[in-house]
């Protein structure tokens, strides 16, 4: 079933503002945002989970029921078919997270002696082992939430002769809109697939497709993204 933006703003102008495209396979690539364990996995004895428990069942629960499913069947169809699949990993370079902004700095978990527990050299860091690279794939690393800001990316995608990216991963209304409202605004294509992207409540997830469906570009599901590329 596809994603409808008029089951949620029904009064929304979209035939005047949306921005409609038609997926085209042979430019299109795969974004898989910031799947890392250190991002998507809200361990029981976190900030988060100890302060909002519901939120930290929530989380889990998507992830493991619909998000990491989806995205595996996305990697599964775009490798079968010679598809582009670019992930983004977020986080510090270094282990005192210096390198990055100010609003960023103060997330950062820390141990007790001040040391950012998830910069590159740590396992928390990279891709979750069930969505893994292979070498054909393309990593970004970023220290900001848009994968395009202060990256190569959009360089990478207009080399690899890319127009559209559907976009799924973590968090809906923070990297992945993010990276999906730059998309636009870079004269790409932008396509948040819903059912394979998460944030920490439902209607924070909603609002943010929301905004991305009024005016920068489509939401979907998988399946139907999928059928798109067939």
């Amino acid at each position: 079933m596809s994603w409808n933006f008029k089951d949620f703003d029904p009064e929304w102008p979209y035939e005047l503002v949306a921005t409609p495209f038609t997926l085209d396979p042979t430019s299109t690539a795969l974004l898989v945002i910031d799947m890392q364990i250190s991002q998507f996995v809200v361990k029981p004895d976190s900030s988060l989970a100890q302060r909002y428990p519901q939120i930290a069942q929530y989380m889990n629960q998507r992830i493991d029921n619909e998000v990491l499913p989806n995205i595996q069947r996305l990697i599964q169809y775009f490798r079968e078919h010679e598809r582009k699949i670019v992930y983004t990993r977020n986080g510090n370079v270094t282990s005192t997270a210096d390198e990055v902004t100010e609003r960023l700095k103060a997330k950062k978990i820390r141990t007790s002696s001040g040391e950012v527990t998830t910069h590159h050299g740590t396992a928390d860091y990279q891709i979750d082992s069930r969505l893994a690279p292979t070498d054909a794939d393309l990593v970004i690393d970023k220290i900001t939430s848009g994968g395009f800001t202060a990256s190569f990316l959009a360089h990478a995608l207009h080399n690899m002769n890319i127009r559209t990216v559907v976009l799924t991963g973590v968090l809906t209304d923070a990297c992945v809109f993010g990276t999906a409202r730059s998309a636009a605004e870079l004269g790409f294509n932008s396509l948040i697939c819903e059912d394979a992207c998460a944030t920490y409540t439902q209607r924070a997830h909603e609002d943010a497709l929301l905004m991305h469906a009024r005016m920068f570009g489509e939401v979907d599901t998988t399946e139907t993204v999928i059928e798109k590329m067939a």
